[in-house]
């Protein structure tokens, strides 16, 4: 049997659970797209600034990573169904907020309801996707529920991009206004709700106790654990050098290359749709060596084309460059998250789940600021150097301490089996 149609019988196969979770997954991304596509713009349509705009942006995200390390160890106490649940109304709250306030202080108040739900979603999804599959599915049900998300965002933005002018027929108002773009995210939510129906038909199983003797993961104990740092030690690398140029990569398009906005905004989507379609590939090379080999390989492969596009000075190159870069590095990040729900005991894997994300995110909002400052002194050549050394030793320090770690799984699992 070869290797597609082993992941196809693989994704067909995954448990009740697990396609339920799927199903959950697409139906919230799809309604995502388009409320993400259009809330900047209806911000800003209903009269705010873009100092507001930005102090809202930067409360959702500070809001997902100040909460996550709580809601972590909330997952883990209260189960991730019920975590998820919980995560779901508080996304729903926060964004009804942000379409309906007429004035502005509660959508600050919303965006800390949003990075809330947020923070759960970001502890629970990975600690549930691991205990609702095999070892041999679990690479398939991550890159399954990453690449879902990508193409279903990528199909919602296509589809939701239309809405406001016709809501402005509907209601006789400008397309720009800020009541079309309100119906559009208003439209966009009842499709976000509508997640929660398979969510809620999800049968959660009482996750066992921890064994005698065994404590309970502690986040007094992080700082002396040293498996758990050894899994946040490559993300943090990695997200430095990620937060210090990809943001930014649009406004290198436009500064280089003088790209139009059309062209800048389908060079993007179809990038979306690439890497989520790459992903949806990556259980196939895993299977083959192994989620680490496969991880290291891909971040590894990507350097070239990241390279290519900072320095190539050919438009049709730049963009190729672009779409293989995005593809190759997107593969990676779920089957990582997988291996590491693997490397620690149940009870943990909520809070373990968020400590990786606060460790991205961490890198994500350094990076940032180093690089404005970077961009108006030197401009983006320093930039592509400095992310490309840290992917390198981002792949490198991930080998190095978990490079012979499946082998050895392999290993003993082909000696039990005999």
């Amino acid at each position: 049997m070869n290797p597609f149609t082993r992941q196809i019988r693989r994704a067909a196969g995954l448990r009740r659970n697990a396609k339920l979770f799927l199903l959950m997954t697409a139906t919230s991304a799809l309604g995502s797209g388009v409320f993400i596509l259009f809330l900047n713009l209806f911000v800003l349509a209903r009269g705010n600034d873009t100092a507001f705009l930005g102090l809202l942006m930067s409360t959702m995200s500070l809001s997902a990573l100040l909460l996550a390390l709580p809601m972590g160890v909330l997952v883990d106490r209260a189960g991730r169904k019920r975590a998820m649940v919980i995560g779901g109304l508080c996304s729903l709250i926060g964004t009804l907020l942000l379409a309906l306030s007429p004035v502005d202080w509660p959508l600050v108040a919303a965006a800390v309801f949003y990075g809330s739900g947020n923070a759960l979603f970001m502890s629970a999804g990975p600690a549930f996707m691991a205990e609702n599959a095999t070892d041999d599915e679990r690479a398939t049900l991550f890159s399954l529920q990453s690449g879902l998300s990508m193409l279903m965002a990528f199909l919602g933005s296509a589809l939701g991009g239309p809405l406001p002018s016709l809501f402005g027929r509907l209601l006789n108002v400008p397309a720009e206004s800020a009541t079309a773009y309100r119906a559009t995210l208003l439209t966009a939510e009842g499709v976000m709700a509508f997640s929660l129906i398979p969510l809620l038909m999800i049968r959660e199983e009482r996750a066992p106790a921890p064994e005698r003797g065994r404590p309970a993961f502690s986040l007094r104990s992080f700082p002396l654990r040293r498996d758990v740092l050894a899994l946040l030690a490559p993300e943090l690398v990695l997200g430095l050098g990620a937060g210090l140029l990809i943001p930014y990569l649009n406004v290198f398009f436009k500064q280089r290359f003088r790209i139009p906005d059309a062209l800048l905004g389908l060079t993007f989507a179809v990038s979306q749709l690439l890497m989520g379609a790459a992903t949806l590939l990556a259980p196939v090379l895993a299977e083959r060596w192994g989620k680490v080999r496969t991880v290291v390989f891909t971040q590894l492969a990507s350097l070239p084309f990241l390279m290519a596009l900072g320095f190539v000075p050919v438009l049709p190159v730049a963009i190729g460059a672009f779409w293989l870069r995005a593809m190759l590095m997107n593969m990676a990040g779920p089957l990582y998250t997988a291996f590491a729900m693997e490397r620690v005991r149940e009870e943990e894997r909520g809070t373990v789940g968020a400590m990786i994300g606060v460790t991205w995110s961490v890198g994500q909002g350094i990076g940032p600021g180093i690089s404005g400052l970077v961009q108006r002194s030197f401009g983006f050549p320093p930039l592509f150097l400095t992310t490309g050394t840290t992917y390198l030793m981002a792949s490198l320090l991930l080998l190095a301490l978990f490079g012979r770690a499946e082998p050895r799984m392999a290993t003993r699992s082909e000696s039990l089996a005999m």
